[in-house]
């Protein structure tokens, strides 16, 4: 693969990675809001989503057929591309939260709410200094 198409497939993937970010910051913002998971029509959004992280997944791997070709120039694309999938690393970790909370049965919803910003930290502070 010639460096002017390993470049344009790592700009193509950073550019999946960044709507792929948007569409979890709305997955997100969607769980603050209605304290539920996403409704139907989200999750079809995020399906059709898949074949194209699927094409873009089948473009790295040929990149990555023959690393020894890989252009040295391009080494800031790929810190770049590995910054993206760390974002979405986070922010899809968060997102499960949201999910589990949103999933939890009213009784436990309603304890669980109850709970303080920082109070475990709080109750379990005194250990800390031991």
């Amino acid at each position: 693969m010639e460096a002017s198409q390993v470049e344009a497939v790592l700009r193509e993937h950073i550019r999946l990675c960044s709507d792929l970010h948007d569409l979890l910051l709305e997955e997100g913002r969607v769980m603050r809001s209605t304290n539920s998971p996403p409704d139907e029509a989200f999750l079809l959004k995020k399906r059709e989503f898949l074949p194209v992280l699927d094409k873009g997944l089948q473009l790295l791997q040929k990149v990555n057929e023959n690393p020894s070709a890989f252009p040295s120039h391009l080494g800031t694309l790929v810190t770049e591309a590995r910054d993206q999938i760390m974002k979405l690393m986070m922010l899809d970790r968060e997102n499960e939260r949201l999910l589990l909370k949103a999933s939890l049965p009213p009784k436990m919803k309603e304890v669980y709410s109850n709970v303080a910003p920082g109070q475990v930290a709080k109750t379990y502070a005194k250990y800390a200094s031991s």
